[in-house]
């Protein structure tokens, strides 16, 4: 018996009784679909429906799943429409189509991707692998194992796992690997007893006794497929007992110990008949003539190979009939009907010819499929490397366009150290000037106007008796020594604002000369003056109003007490100098040059100055500006 229909056989009677039994359900989901709303659950029922048809009537699973699919789209869930996509490839690998299959499962991977359902990526790489097995593309079959080990991994699924393991022994199988597909069924022989998979574990043995029987080591064999008889016994598993037993038959009758054949024969037929399997009835029946004729029971083993032939024609089943016609054949020529040796010999070969032409155009027809699945590979692969393509431009012209930003920038930057770079340079020239200024008018005119001070003093004592010559020397003396004063101004405004620059400090050293000349109470308050840092204008015209409202303070007001305060909040500083005189009527009074100078040096600064005064009621001046 050809092997690939042993494995075939395998894969339907595991499945068919429980399509069969099932068919009620299919019933209960239709009624479920047409009267429940549209919601997640019914696209999980739409896959339930396309998963039970996926043998019956693959068409009308196909339907159903693409109804899943659209209303699995609208509802945007990934998951039941990854199911459906995964039932639909089902439905057409049952129906024969293999390319579309395929389709459909790459779909099915690409949905399971978005939803982040491992288990489920397992099962479908486990189905694109049983596809191209059956395409005889096993490189493509085995990769497809391994992406399938990897999700079962990440689902931590120990059933998805032996799955994986058993469809790697089948591919070993098919290639005539006997040694690869022992070791890989083993394996997953070991995991399915391990999460206590018995009816798994039992097909699994039944596979191994199968390679067992191919490499002549019969006696193995049978030891493995009795285990699978126990198990199956054990679970009540009708359908795969007769199935097993027909395999035991077959691996007695190949060492030729014909009495046990005919009893598991014999069983493998009783099974098959209790659950009405033809295919395997066909087997039943098979097994059991082909040991009569060894057992030289010839008309009972006539007897048993024309029903199994008759039910072979009724399900055209071309292997068999060729099989069976083949042995009816040998066995009508054994008794000298030479008549029906011929007219089953023609059969045999007619189901031979026929089964020859069926192979050759399902091996077209999986040429076909592969190619079109590998051109369609082609095209993902150059529709991939022209959107890497792209991406590689893409990339380029974010590496130029970022290098391209980083240039300017570094250029930007580099204008803008160079700009600072010469305002500094610029600074420092004027802070050097403005210090050599400094120094020379406090070492050469200084000096100078100190001596010319100095002489007048000496020629007025030496003239006492000169009334006029006194009181020009004395004007001299006095001049000299208020240009000296404002020459200190002058040397200490244009200085840099650290150190002896400082106004509080300026302040402070004219109050200091003033109590030391003069018998007045001057109050300060200069509170955190000396943390500012202002420029030489500021300083300037701060300075020269405090010190005229001073000036105004002691010449006019007849005070003997003046209150001197600052402040700083929120970089606006508030000078008030306050005194206790006469006073003045504002109405009245002109204003001199003093005055005016003030409110002038308090509008560049971008300040206001405010007097208040009244006749005995003394004068304050506050000067309020931003620094």
């Amino acid at each position: 018996m050809h092997r690939h229909f042993i494995v075939l056989l395998i894969l339907i009677i595991a499945i068919l009784p429980t399509a069969i039994s099932q068919k009620l359900s299919v019933d209960s989901l239709k009624n479920l679909v047409a009267n429940n709303p549209d919601d997640t659950n019914k696209v999980i029922h739409y896959r339930m429906i396309t998963g039970l048809l996926r043998l019956t009537n693959p068409a009308e699973g196909m339907r159903y799943g693409q109804t899943g699919v659209a209303l699995g789209k609208k509802l945007g869930f990934d998951k039941g429409i990854a199911g459906c996509y995964l039932n639909i490839s089902s439905c057409y690998n049952s129906a024969g189509k293999l390319d579309s299959a395929l389709i459909f499962i790459d779909s099915a991977a690409i949905y399971s991707k978005k939803a982040k359902d491992p288990n489920r990526l397992s099962l479908v790489y486990l189905n694109r692998a049983d596809y191209n097995m059956q395409l005889q593309n096993f490189d493509q079959s085995l990769r497809d194992c391994d992406t399938s080990m990897y999700y079962a991994e990440l689902a931590g699924s120990d059933d998805r796992r032996a799955r994986v393991l058993q469809t790697i022994g089948s591919i070993y199988f098919f290639q005539d690997n006997w040694a690869r597909s022992m070791e890989y069924y083993d394996k997953a022989n070991e995991l399915y007893l391990k999460i206590g998979n018995l009816q798994m574990s039992a097909i699994v043995l039944n596979n191994l006794a199968i390679v067992y029987k191919h490499t002549g080591q019969y006696e193995l064999a049978a030891q493995v497929i009795q285990k699978a008889i126990v198990i199956a016994d054990s679970l009540q598993d009708l359908s795969n007992l007769s199935m097993y037993h027909g395999t035991l038959s077959d691996v007695y009758y190949s060492m030729e110990q014909y009495q046990p054949a005919a009893r598991h024969a014999q069983l493998s037929l009783d099974y098959a008949n209790q659950i009405s399997n033809e295919i395997q009835l066909s087997y039943g029946y098979q097994y059991l003539g082909q040991v009569y004729l060894r057992q030289n029971k010839v008309s009972e083993g006539i007897a048993l190979l024309l029903k199994g032939f008759d039910i072979s024609k009724r399900i055209n089943d071309l292997d068999k009939i060729h099989l069976s016609a083949d042995l009816l054949a040998e066995a009508y020529a054994s008794t000298g009907n030479t008549t029906k040796a011929y007219e089953f010999l023609r059969i045999s070969k007619e189901a031979s010819d026929s089964l020859a032409r069926q192979r050759y155009d399902e091996d077209i027809a999986a040429m076909q499929t592969r190619f079109r699945v590998g051109e369609k590979d082609k095209e993902i692969l150059l529709l991939n490397k022209d959107k890497e393509l792209q991406q590689q431009r893409l990339s380029r012209q974010r590496v130029l366009f970022i290098g391209s930003m980083t240039l300017i920038v570094l250029v930007l930057i580099g204008i803008s150290l160079y700009i600072s770079r010469y305002r500094l340079q610029n600074r420092m020239k004027e802070l050097e000037l403005r210090q050599r200024i400094a120094a020379d008018l406090h070492d050469e005119v200084g000096s100078s106007l100190s001596s010319i001070h100095m002489l007048s003093q000496i020629a007025s004592q030496q003239q006492k008796d000169d009334a006029t010559g006194n009181d020009i020397l004395q004007r001299l003396s006095n001049n000299a020594r208020e240009t000296m004063d404002k020459m200190s101004d002058i040397v200490w405004m244009i200085k840099p604002g650290d150190g002896e620059g400082n106004l509080k400090l300026r302040i402070e050293q004219y109050v200091y000369e003033l109590n030391s000349d003069l018998n007045i109470d001057i109050t300060t308050e200069l509170g955190a003056l000396e943390k500012e840092n202002l420029t030489m204008e500021q300083r300037r015209n701060i300075y020269l109003i405090f010190k005229e409202a001073m000036n105004n303070a002691l010449k006019y007001s007849g005070s003997g007490k003046v209150d001197i305060k600052t402040n700083v909040a929120d970089k606006i500083l508030t000078m008030m100098i306050k005194d206790y005189g006469t006073g003045f009527d504002q109405n009245t009074r002109r204003k001199g040059n003093g005055l005016g100078n003030m409110y002038k040096r308090a509008k560049e600064l971008g300040g206001h100055l405010a007097i208040q005064s009244e006749p005995g009621k003394g004068t304050v001046i506050e000067l309020t500006t931003p620094i």
